[in-house]
């Protein structure tokens, strides 16, 4: 039995195989937390300096580990399993989440529960960035019926 031998390379060009590799620079954007920004922070939905004691430090730590831990949205449920994460669509009183994002029309606003009856943050995602919409002492009535 005979070992094949390799195919000749095309040298005539004058280009070595090696430069069609590409030197890796950059890490993996995947391999960094993601940023946090409140540039869409809403803060008429806001309810922060109403919460008191462990709801407060829960939202406070919830934002930390998000912006130290969380690198991919399905790290939420791998590194934070015990948060409660929901989409919430434009809708009810979930509306007013949405108002100053009408530039983002596709964008989809997650809940966290920060504690089992009260507390919630909302977010979105977008490019690496946790975008905080509002942080909450009460949730929203979503069993209100409307006329």
């Amino acid at each position: 039995m005979e070992i094949p031998k390799p195919l000749e390379q095309n040298t005539s060009s004058g280009i070595p195989a090696t430069a069609s590799e590409l030197t890796q620079t950059e890490d993996d954007p995947e391999a960094h937390p993601f940023l946090m920004s409140f540039e869409r922070y809403n803060s008429k939905e806001c309810q922060l300096q109403e919460m008191e004691g462990k709801k407060a430090k829960k939202a406070l730590l919830i934002v930390r580990d998000v912006g130290m831990i969380i690198k991919t949205f399905a790290d939420f449920k791998i590194r934070l399993p015990k948060l409660e994460i929901c989409s919430i669509q434009n809708s009810g009183d979930y509306r007013s989440l949405y108002k100053g994002l009408s530039d983002l029309p596709d964008i989809e606003i997650n809940e966290i529960k920060i504690d089992k009856d009260k507390g919630r943050l909302f977010f979105f995602l977008i490019n690496r960035i946790c975008h905080i919409v509002a942080i909450r002492d009460s949730h929203y009535d979503t069993d209100k019926q409307r006329r």
